[in-house]
């Protein structure tokens, strides 16, 4: 007589062998984006040497075409889109002069503008800044959107997408760990003791900041 299976075991052989497919998959699926989110991480934290922008600058002219509106960031944003340009205008770099001039600081990965209007001239300055290959990097750590940059957007739905797959790698890791019989104690305190050393830290953060 077979003895009935309860539990974790009771899962289908079908259902473990999706669950290890999707759990295989969906890390090499999200192993880039891991490696950039990695990076980034150490790199905020220890300011690597060689990943320090190489900035190069390029100044332009472009003509006015749309008319200023009271609101200093409304401007901005309507002389970013009929530049074609993306980012974001930085509130408090937001200037207007006495003569109707407007100045201001815009910010895209990778980029950054000084943009000055002038509107008796009917034109805008430009002042670009190019940053090089690992401040864009750096960006893209949890980045989501920027205006005017649909890419981005796709980003922002990997982000997603690998912050789902993680959990569920994370979940399935567990299970599939639960149904091998190989080094299961040491697997139990090695999950005990990591689950509980991770409480300790956010407790202490907590209590002490």
């Amino acid at each position: 007589m077979v003895a009935r299976r309860t539990g974790l075991a009771s899962i289908p052989p079908h259902m473990r062998f999706w669950i290890l497919k999707i759990h295989l998959y969906g890390g090499l699926l999200c192993s880039a984006y891991l490696i950039i989110f990695g990076f980034t991480s150490l790199h905020f934290n220890h300011q690597f040497q060689f990943a320090k922008p190489v900035e190069s600058k390029v100044t332009w002219q472009g003509p006015l075409t749309v008319p200023l509106a009271d609101d200093n960031l409304t401007a901005a944003e309507s002389v970013r889109d009929s530049l074609g340009l993306m980012g974001w205008p930085l509130p408090w770099t937001l200037n207007r002069d006495s003569q109707g001039d407007l100045r201001f600081n815009l910010e895209r990965p990778g980029k950054s503008y000084t943009i000055q209007v002038l509107t008796k001239e009917n034109r805008v300055e430009v002042e670009e800044t190019r940053k090089g290959f690992w401040p864009v990097l750096n960006s893209l750590h949890a980045l989501m959107s920027v205006p005017n940059a649909p890419f981005a957007r796709m980003w922002g739905w990997f982000t997603e997408l690998c912050t789902w797959v993680v959990l569920f790698a994370a979940a399935s890791g567990v299970y599939l760990w639960a149904c091998s019989r190989r080094e299961r104690w040491v697997g139990l305190w090695t999950l005990a003791g990591a689950t509980a050393a991770a409480l300790a830290l956010i407790l202490y953060v907590v209590v002490r900041g």
